[in-house]
């Protein structure tokens, strides 16, 4: 499948016509290319030609669940994920967040909202390499490496993170700023809001559970040695701290 990086492409599913009609008015006046799907089935079709800067998911689909999409887009690439949700779906949204979508949109939405949300999500993946497999550190040097913390090397410039073997480290992007938000207040306990704050920009309320969702899969993708306390610790009642 081609990639098309000149102007920005966006792929939506909604079952509303009213919302897929927002859609494009709001994301062509942006210059965006977008098209749009009323189910999984005629989405997954489009999907087939070219991948998308940006995918808009809509969790109600009359042929499936908005939430297995995310799940399976997240699997496939390092695309931005974008949830389009109804009021009062907080606990899907949540969901969502933690199978790897990137931020979620409320409907109705602002145009202009909707607009910055997914340049804010697409100019984190434009500035991520598109090679899925990168050498160990000690082979690139023109990487420059921030951060080392037991058998792991972080670049947050390249935005990789290397294993001891020089294995890259796959991590979405609210993994990746999750970990550096993290090391860069090493020794410190930081709640849940500062670190949704830190790695999103905006104040996220109620979703702590989303920052333990992320949590709970960078242990998983940051494993340590058998008996030694993992780098990122739980600080119960309060929120996270991080040693290494």
């Amino acid at each position: 499948m081609e990639r098309f990086l000149s102007q920005p492409r966006i792929l939506a599913v909604d079952d509303e016509p009213a919302i897929r009609d927002l859609l494009r008015a709001s994301l062509e006046r942006e210059g965006m290319e977008i098209r749009c799907a009323c189910s999984i089935a005629e989405f997954e079709k489009m999907a087939e030609s070219a991948t998308a800067d940006v995918y808009l998911i809509d969790l109600t689909l009359p042929d499936g669940s908005g939430l297995s999409l995310v799940r399976s887009l997240r699997e496939r690439g390092e695309s931005g994920i974008i949830i389009l949700s109804g009021r009062g779906e907080e606990t899907d949204n949540v969901v969502g967040l933690e199978l790897g979508a990137d931020d979620y949109v409320t409907k109705p939405f602002r145009p202009r909202e909707l607009a910055a949300r997914v340049n804010a999500v697409m100019r984190r993946y434009r500035s991520s390499p598109s090679s899925p497999v990168v050498s160990k550190p000690e082979s690139m040097p023109e990487i420059e490496t921030d951060y080392r913390f037991g058998d792991y090397t972080v670049s947050t410039s390249a935005r990789l993170v290397w294993n001891a073997d020089g294995a890259e480290i796959p991590l979405t992007t609210a993994e990746f700023e999750l970990l550096c938000a993290l090391i860069e207040r090493r020794g410190r306990v930081v709640n849940r809001d500062q670190l949704m704050n830190a790695i999103k920009g905006r104040d996220w309320d109620a979703y702590d559970r989303a920052v333990d969702g992320l949590v709970s899969r960078l242990r998983k993708k940051l494993p340590v040695a058998p008996g030694r306390a993992h780098y990122i610790r739980t600080v119960h009642g309060v929120g996270y701290s991080f040693s290494g």
